[in-house]
């Protein structure tokens, strides 16, 4: 019954231990023997765990005054005489620097007690402000001491450059050595664990990074491309020299601690040069120099021609790499006997001379000056006379300013020839030269004209269909107007001229005749929509067919792509007719052809081409029998609008293995279609080849086959033969075509090779 009371008291003993010596993290047992009496001495707990070393370990129990040696691993025996303490229920001791983690064991003179759990020891990581040398050079030896180094994973110098463990010459718990890398900078160093979320210590002290110091730059200036010379210490250190127009030098002819030589790159400009470190850090060299050429021309002469020689002199003109010429353009150049032999272009202007470095480095050379045409005047001319002026270097007049009147003048044997514009007035003439200068050549008096001349026109172009208007002067003395030098219809009102153009649109010739003086102009003729011209309009009545109608309409008016129109009113309700040109050949059948007669019977006028009408020698150029209808008017007629674009791009076909698609199978809606408007597909082809215009499933439309049979192909199978180039192949649609694209998928293009650019319709 006594011992167990006594292992309840001392159970509540142990807990009250734990409960009130909370920095008492680890706990020991009793001795092997639970048994033991309780006049042995007994351990209920030991700490603070973990502990570091030199601090003070606690012992709790009851009759520890028994204990008199403890021992800590590896093997450190503590007499009680070292302990800080040592009552009956505490035991105080100093932790030695050679502790271990491991079991303790106390002893007695016949007791022994082994703890259950080991021992563990804090090690914070410490510098303790002693590093050497102070200040060091990057790529030298750095010494860190402290406590516990030998646990550092990194060392850490500003800014942010780290050095791993792989890279530490020596580690103990004491001291570390490195070399100091390159990129180090003068500030606090820091060691660290090297743990994702490290433990981080920093020195109190910085770290002194040692730089370049520069002493002296020479020579000063420099030329570039040869050597420059920097002396200082420490230059073994700098990586790059930043030059003026940032360029950077990586490379040197040499380099140690003292001297660093360094060629000067010849693109390089005069300025402030930076040496640059690995650490980032920039160390002004200095404001560098550059030597620059001098230049001037030798032996000038008064004036240079064409492919002469200038020669320019100087000094350092082996730095210059192109030379310009006012008016001309930059011009690659060597030295020969350590001159510039620079021969004058055509485009050569009078004027500076400009030199260029590989840098950009300009030197401007002046006096040159280039020979000018001398001409001879007539001291009169009336205009539009041909003037043959006697010049020298007529080969290089352009141009011939009358005042401010531009005329172009033509080389001859002795000079060159101008034709005096018809705006040209009495005062200065001056000559334009190839290359752009002008020459006075004096003044001239323009003597009053007497032939007709335009003084303005009323506008700017004027459109098929329409008169041309304009202003004239000496209208009294016009005797004919030609377009593209054919009599043109035209009707002189006062000082107002009205001419009649024609149809070709674009850029045409107006020429006004004064007997025989003839005056040119260009006009522009534009197209405006349906253009129709009536030829006959007197009333034939087709009835019964009862008469031939031979009618002599002139039809040679009439451009050769338009349609001859017949107009007529239906007499009752299914008019017939047919028409022969000249030659009595049918070229209209609307009365046995049910397809044409019910066109007729549909609509109040038939277009038919021109060029069915070719014939008039017998004294007719049409000829109409019918019934039921007046024929009220006969005209021709021309659509000059353009085209109407229904896709445009660049689609190429090569050599039948791709295809124009663009259009097929659902790509347009072509059921807009109607018979008689024109298909027009654009293209270019660099040698030509094959196109087949035809529907979706590749088939050619019916009314391209006659086109590809008339361009040489013979397989009827609609293959066009096209040409290189640029061009376009075009055709009327006809029912026939209409129904193979609706039912086939719509338009494409095929064969090759060539290039589709646009289809459109009209």
């Amino acid at each position: 019954m006594q011992t167990n009371y006594i292992k309840y008291f001392k159970s509540l003993l142990f807990l009250s231990v734990v409960v009130s010596l909370g920095f008492i993290t680890t706990l020991s047992s009793c001795s092997d023997d639970d048994d033991q009496g309780i006049n042995e001495a007994t351990l209920f707990s030991y700490g603070p765990m973990p502990i570091a070393r030199g601090a003070e370990l606690r012992f709790i129990g009851e009759k520890l005054n028994q204990i008199n040696t403890i021992i800590l691993p590896p093997n450190i025996e503590i007499g009680s005489s070292e302990f800080t303490e040592h009552t009956d229920k505490s035991i105080k001791l100093t932790v030695p620097q050679e502790a271990v983690e491991g079991f303790i064991t106390l002893l007695g003179d016949e007791l022994s007690i082994t703890t259950k759990t080991k021992i563990g020891y804090s090690e914070p990581i410490d510098i303790d402000g002693s590093f050497s040398p102070k200040s060091i050079k990057p790529g030298e030896t750095l010494t860190i001491d402290g406590d516990y180094l030998n646990l550092v994973g990194e060392v850490l110098f500003t800014d942010r450059v780290v050095v791993d463990s792989s890279m530490f010459i020596t580690k103990s718990r004491k001291q570390l050595t490195l070399k100091v890398p390159a990129e180090a900078q003068t500030g606090k160093i820091a060691v660290s664990n090297g743990a994702e979320d490290p433990i981080i210590i920093y020195s109190e002290e910085e770290l002194n990074v040692i730089t370049p110091v520069i002493s002296e730059v020479t020579p000063d200036p420099v030329k570039p491309g040869t050597a420059l010379t920097i002396a200082g210490t420490d230059l073994d250190l700098i990586t790059a020299i930043t030059l003026g127009g940032d360029v950077a030098v990586t490379e040197f002819v040499s380099q140690n601690a003292t001297s660093l030589v360094m060629t000067v790159p010849t693109n390089s400009l005069s300025g402030q040069a930076i040496s640059v470190l690995p650490s980032g850090i920039e160390i002004v060299v200095g404001d560098i120099v550059l030597i620059e050429p001098t230049a001037a021309i030798e032996d000038v002469k008064d004036a240079y021609g064409v492919g002469e020689t200038v020669v320019i002199g100087g000094s350092d003109l082996d730095l210059v790499t192109t030379a310009t010429f006012t008016g001309g353009e930059a011009t690659p150049v060597t030295l020969t006997d350590g001159k510039l032999n620079l021969e004058v272009s055509e485009a050569a202007q009078s004027g500076d001379i400009t030199l260029a470095t590989a840098n950009g480095t300009a030197i401007v050379v002046d006096g040159f000056v280039t020979v000018k045409p001398v001409a001879t005047l007539p001291s009169d001319a009336t205009p539009l006379d041909e003037l043959a002026i006697v010049s020298t270097l007529g080969s290089r007049v352009k141009t011939v300013l009358f005042g401010d009147i531009e005329a172009e003048a033509t080389e001859t044997v002795d000079g060159f020839k101008v034709v005096v514009p018809l705006e040209a007035e009495t005062g200065n003439v001056t000559l334009v030269m190839d290359n752009g200068e002008t020459v006075a050549a004096g003044s001239i008096t323009i003597n009053a004209f007497t032939f007709c001349a335009i003084a303005e026109f009323a506008a700017e172009s004027t459109t098929v269909g329409e008169l041309l208007e304009c202003s004239v002067v000496n209208g009294e003395n016009l005797t004919n107007v030609m377009i593209n030098d054919q009599d043109t219809p035209f009707l002189l009102v006062g000082t107002k001229l009205y001419v009649a153009v024609g149809t070709d649109v674009g850029d045409n010739k107006l020429t006004l005749v004064s007997g025989t003086t003839n005056v040119d102009y260009t006009i522009k003729v534009e197209a405006s929509g349906l253009v129709e011209t009536v030829l006959y309009n007197t009333p034939v009545e087709l009835a019964n067919w009862s008469a031939n109608y031979e009618l002599n309409v002139d039809f040679s008016s009439a451009p050769a792509d338009s349609y001859v129109r017949i107009r007529y009113t239906k007499t009752n309700d299914e008019p017939k007719m047919k028409a022969f040109n000249g030659h009595w050949e049918q070229v209209y059948d609307g009365a046995d052809n049910a397809d044409n007669a019910a066109i007729i019977a549909a609509s109040d006028y038939i277009d038919l081409p021109v060029s069915l009408f070719p014939y008039s020698d017998w004294g007719y150029s049409i000829i109409l029998q019918g019934d039921g209808m007046i024929i009220s008017s006969i005209s021709w007629v021309k659509d000059f609008s353009p085209p109407t674009p229904i896709w445009e791009g660049s689609a190429q076909v090569s050599g039948w293995s791709t295809s124009f698609t663009a259009l097929t199978w659902g790509g347009y809606d072509f059921s807009g279609l109607q018979v008689g408007q024109t298909m027009y597909v654009y293209y270019t082809s660099e040698a030509g080849g094959d196109m087949r215009l035809g529907n979706g499933n590749w088939a050619a439309l019916p009314s391209t086959i006659a086109i590809a049979t008339d361009s040489g192909d013979d397989s009827g199978e609609g293959n066009i033969k096209i040409t290189g180039g640029s061009s376009v192949v075009s055709f009327k649609l006809t029912a026939d075509d209409i129904a193979s694209i609706h039912n086939n998928g719509g338009f494409g293009a095929y064969g090759g090779d060539y290039t589709v650019t646009k289809v459109a319709l009209k």
